[in-house]
């Protein structure tokens, strides 16, 4: 199985193995359901990617435990934040996200 070394904003130093398969489909989801133009809480951001992934009918064995869709959400939100495909608004909690504006 092949993985992604995703990258973490906060720890530039730091490399996650992700599952390709399970990044590729949390990332493509994320993608979809965030505004490029308003702030989303991440909490309704994951709300959005569990809708995102029933609607698409992405076999429920693909995130078999409990929090493991909340973890790759988190995992991937941090790489793409990296990578500066999304942000986050400063200064504010909880965490509000969004497309980034000039990637949009």
């Amino acid at each position: 199985m092949t993985t992604i070394r995703a990258r973490n904003v906060n720890h530039p130093e730091h490399r996650e193995n992700l599952k390709t398969e399970k990044y590729s489909v949390i990332r493509e989801a994320m993608l979809a359901s965030l505004p490029a133009s308003d702030w989303m809480p991440f909490s309704e951001l994951e709300d959005k990617v569990r809708a995102y992934l029933e609607a698409h009918d992405v076999p429920a064995a693909l995130f078999p435990k409990p929090g493991s869709v909340r973890w790759y959400c988190k995992a991937v939100q941090l790489d793409l934040e990296a990578r500066g495909e999304i942000e986050r608004q400063p200064k504010k909690s909880p965490l509000h996200l969004r497309l980034r504006a000039d990637s949009a």
